[in-house]
């Protein structure tokens, strides 16, 4: 099947210039299904998206806002050694963002300084005076945090942008997982592969920690 595959001259997430599989192990799987096996599938996991109306918002679309979320049944796998190194950078950009939040509400060295101009943050509809002094509990601003990636024509990864005011799209995760179980189990089937479900989890838990101390059992409600 690989050999019918044709790319676009951006990077390839599956094989390399030379056409050559960057993933034997799946493109291995992938080669013992055929193009009608890949067209049922994919039919199958978009009927499953409609009916669960899992769909995204599309802002100023003028087919309206709300679209089915868009499920590529082939899935884009990214090797452990490059996961760490972005799983790295991302926890020292959380940080950087948290400090940076910290410092606004509060000395607001960062734009005494000049570093970032004062009247751009200051003057954004998102600034909320109100939080000016604010200590939130363990000093923490941004509990999640949604980093939208790209990766480069050279297979770089950058980051698109950042959503710490209201992020959104674990959802899409858990459920895109659980989906390709269902509709690519070949993929599974003694693959080592990094699970997301532990992720309410670790919701809770650091939900938790901004209670105040004097809660015991501490009540978690997410709106």
């Amino acid at each position: 099947m690989l050999d019918q595959y044709r790319r676009n001259g951006a990077f390839d997430e599956l094989v390399t210039k030379t056409g050559a599989p960057r993933y034997p192990k799946l493109a291995a799987r992938l080669e013992t299904l055929n193009f009608g096996d890949l067209t049922v599938r994919q039919k199958v996991a978009e009927e499953h998206l409609r009916e669960k109306g899992i769909t995204f918002a599309v802002y100023g679309h003028s087919d309206g806002t709300e679209k089915v979320w868009p499920f590529d049944i082939v899935p884009r796998a990214i090797p452990a050694d490059e996961w760490q190194q972005i799983e790295r950078g991302l926890k020292q950009r959380i940080r950087a963002l948290n400090l940076f939040l910290d410092d606004v509400y509060g000395p607001k060295k960062i734009l005494k300084d000049k570093v970032v101009p004062e009247e751009l943050v200051l003057s954004a509809k998102t600034y909320r005076p109100l939080c000016e002094g604010l200590k939130p509990p363990k000093g923490v601003w941004t509990h999640v945090t949604g980093t939208d990636l790209v990766r480069d024509k050279d297979g770089t990864i950058y980051v698109l942008e950042d959503n710490l005011r209201c992020p959104s799209g674990v959802s899409y995760v858990l459920e895109n997982r659980e989906l390709m179980k269902r509709v690519m189990p070949e993929v599974f089937r003694g693959s080592s592969i990094a699970p997301v479900e532990h992720y309410p989890e670790q919701l809770l838990k650091a939900l938790v920690q901004t209670a105040p101390p004097t809660a015991d059992r501490p009540t978690v409600k997410v709106g």
